[in-house]
């Protein structure tokens, strides 16, 4: 048995298909099936239920499957500790960066962060926290930039920034007079918020709660700007990041008391061997100028 029967192993549970299966381990689909009969002549064992359209494992298939992956993460781990580097970060890096971060930082800081650090090629990925942890254990990323979580206790992570929560209203809502809003001036409003699986939501949703502010059903989306559009037809109001707090015609940003922020961060695994290209790179954007010229603007 090797190592690479065990990813074959892996994806067949994964895909609960041979060929599909085949195609994400890049070999045939003959040479994945033969090599997984022979580990299970080898092991004494019928990992997979082949009677059926959908392969599925059998009850000693689901307890081997849990040892298997064991084996896969720490063989991982091993090599990422051998690799471990000093160096800058180089070559192709894939960076997970979650929906309510993407569009306002990205174009701040996207060029100069290409031409800081020339000899890397930075993939960007929008995904959801959850997408995003999931596929750091996988492998699939090398770092993220998400807002910090309590599951990020088991990642390496860097701070980047603190970024305030304002509310969105229209010019047309009672509430526009105001300078500021403490939380409990929300009550009765409208309040829109993004659908399940996003932080940005959590995150609001908790001291929304804490000050007795119902959430509107009226809409619930993956996107702040469709929100944001919602609130300048005075159709509801919504909280923001402030980094998304740009000019918007019939809308003004109120600050919160007491102040609300998230702390936003890069997330890595632990092991992973350029923790100290990462920690460089999170030091040249907290420290980037368009960034603090952003989080500093009056509104």
């Amino acid at each position: 048995m090797n190592l690479k029967d065990f990813e074959y192993v892996k994806a067949i549970a994964q895909y609960k298909h041979f060929r599909k299966a085949a195609d994400a381990c890049f070999v045939s689909q003959p040479t994945l099936s033969g090599q997984v009969k022979k580990l299970e002549n080898e092991l004494g064992v019928t990992l997979f239920d082949r009677s059926t359209k959908q392969v599925t494992l059998t009850a000693k298939g689901e307890r081997l499957l849990t040892q298997i992956e064991i084996i896969l993460e720490q063989t991982q781990i091993l090599k990422e500790l051998a690799a471990t580097s000093n160096e800058p970060l180089q070559g192709k890096l894939t960076i997970g960066i979650i929906p309510t971060i993407a569009p306002y930082l990205l174009p701040a800081l996207l060029t100069s962060m290409k031409a800081a650090f020339i000899d890397s090629q930075f993939s960007f990925i929008e995904m959801q926290t959850a997408t995003i942890l999931e596929a750091l254990n996988k492998g699939e990323l090398d770092f993220a930039i998400l807002a910090d979580v309590p599951e990020l206790i088991n990642y390496h992570t860097v701070a980047l920034y603190k970024e305030d929560f304002l509310v969105a209203v229209s010019h047309d809502n009672a509430l526009s007079k105001h300078k500021k809003v403490a939380l409990s001036d929300l009550q009765g409003c409208s309040l829109l918020m993004l659908s399940d699986g996003h932080c940005f939501k959590d995150q609001a949703q908790k001291f929304c709660f804490s000050a007795g502010v119902d959430v509107s059903n009226q809409y619930k989306g993956n996107s702040l700007e469709t929100l944001l559009a919602l609130v300048a037809m005075d159709d509801g109001i919504t909280f923001v990041p402030k980094l998304a707090c740009t000019d918007r015609v019939g809308i003004d940003y109120l600050p919160i008391f007491p102040n609300q922020q998230r702390n936003v961060v890069f997330a890595c695994r632990k092991h992973y061997p350029h923790l100290s290209g990462v920690e460089q790179l999170g030091e040249w954007l907290s420290a980037h100028p368009n960034l603090k010229a952003k989080l500093s603007k009056k509104l």
